[in-house]
């Protein structure tokens, strides 16, 4: 508790009356956020994301579709609205993969085309085809349909990582930059490299973004939290986004499609499932192959600058994020962050497999009815977990936690804020829980300016 009141008086005001606003209205409806929100997620995305991706991966065989379900589930199958539900799913598939190719073809190979037209058609289908998953579930009905493909190794099959998982990929100039287009008030440019994964069919994708007026000061490489598939979505306000926030503060922004996410989402999953349906081996393999990626990234990112370049990670990425700052006193300097914004960020995997979240997924239960006991997720663990010391200052890194995030607790953020000797005006604890904490931190951006003022000085 004294941590924490050594931190509120971090909590920053908001810049403009009308952001000021806005920003003390989120906090009056902050205290209920997460346990509204994790409700709906275990009582109705979940249900549906699952029922969609198995969908998806039936290739139009009704039959093959159904296979699995339970009876009641079935027998609601068979009905005409069902099948009309799934037909939106095939033709919605089929029309956003279609709109992906061509999009590779003009945004990332640079053939004929618009970019910028042909990366909007690609969102609003790929958005178009995530939208048929509601309508499906309720004609077949939520109640009883699993949440998770769960796919746990047992124990003692797989070794935890070692501190080589964490080390970034030779060949650092593989980095392929699409052309250059325009989006209001950004510049955007989409890169592609070599998966870290092992998905044959994967490749690791990231856009860069920056201000098309006013300097560059610094880069940041950006990941984002499980289950947020940015670059599918079409975004409601171009000003509430994590680039535009980054870029107005004078940091060309280069945001990461996480392994298993958006983009790289495996036929038959939904986005993020594979983190926690294998965990922690899963969980493990995907962090691992973000954070090589990451230092990719990072110097891809210093090369085309000529700046220093930062890290950032929301929730699920912020393991990356302190992965690749526990880690990169080993790697190339090219690779290597400059300065870390972690938010929402734990250091313990374990506490988060007890998070709220968690417990709705009932991760727990899967990794007990897979033969794990807490002997055995101890190493895990211990191999995950942020080191003792980063590789940079303490100075050079920025921690934003929610006071009532109990998804990735916030205690253990706080203590690795503590552990990794953080100035106090680089911690902030915010009055929010874990799923309103990246919209407070839009609104009210002052944790993200001295973070991008901790990038400039740096280079």
């Amino acid at each position: 508790m004294a941590s924490l009141e050594a931190d509120r008086h971090n909590v920053p005001m908001a810049r403009s009356l009308s952001r000021r606003a806005l920003t003390y209205g989120f906090d009056l409806i902050g205290v209920g956020m997460d346990p509204a929100v994790v409700w709906l997620l275990r009582r109705f995305h979940f249900p549906a994301a699952r029922l969609w991706a198995a969908a998806n991966v039936s290739d139009g065989d009704y039959e093959r579709f159904m296979a699995d379900m339970k009876p009641r589930a079935r027998r609601r199958a068979e009905k005409a609205t069902a099948r009309r539900a799934y037909r939106a799913v095939m033709e919605a598939k089929a029309a956003a993969e279609d709109a992906t190719a061509s999009w590779r073809e003009v945004a990332i190979d640079g053939q004929a085309g618009d970019p910028a037209e042909a990366e909007m058609t690609r969102r609003r289908r790929a958005s178009r085809h995530l939208a048929t998953a509601a309508p499906l579930a309720t004609a077949i009905g939520r109640r009883g349909l699993p949440i998770v493909a769960w796919r746990m190794t047992p124990p003692g099959v797989v070794a935890p990582p070692t501190p080589e998982t964490f080390d970034p990929p030779s060949g650092l100039e593989t980095v392929v930059a699409g052309p250059v287009y325009r989006e209001g008030a950004l510049f955007r440019q989409w890169l592609l490299a070599p998966t870290e994964t092992d998905d044959l069919d994967d490749f690791a994708f990231a856009r860069a973004s920056w201000a098309a007026e006013g300097e560059v000061r610094g880069a940041v490489v950006a990941g984002s939290g499980v289950g947020v598939e940015w670059d599918l979505y079409v975004r409601m306000r171009a000003d509430y986004d994590f680039s535009s926030r980054f870029t107005s503060q004078g940091l060309a922004t280069v945001e990461i499609v996480s392994p298993g996410h958006g983009l790289r989402t495996r036929l038959g999953e939904y986005g993020g499932e594979r983190f926690f349906a294998g965990a922690p081996v899963s969980s493990a393999a995907l962090l691992g192959a973000q954070c090589r990626e990451t230092g990719r990234m990072i110097a891809w990112a210093r090369a085309r600058w000529g700046r220093a370049v930062g890290v950032s990670g929301v929730s699920m990425s912020s393991f990356a994020a302190q992965l690749a700052l526990t880690h990169a006193g080993r790697w190339p300097a090219d690779a290597g962050p400059d300065a870390g914004f972690l938010l929402a960020h734990s250091g313990d995997l374990l506490g988060v497999v007890d998070g709220r979240l968690s417990r709705a997924l009932g991760i727990r239960q899967a990794l007990q009815g897979a033969g794990w006991t807490q002997q055995d997720l101890e190493p895990w663990r211990d191999a995950l977990a942020p080191g003792p010391d980063p590789s940079i200052p303490g100075e050079r890194i920025v921690s934003v936690v929610g006071a009532l995030d109990h998804v990735t607790p916030s205690r253990d953020g706080r203590a690795l804020a503590k552990a990794w000797a953080l100035p106090r005006a680089n911690r902030f604890t915010l009055p929010h829980g874990h799923m309103g904490l990246p919209m407070r931190v839009l609104l009210d951006d002052a944790p993200i300016a001295r973070f991008a003022d901790i990038v400039a000085d740096a280079g």
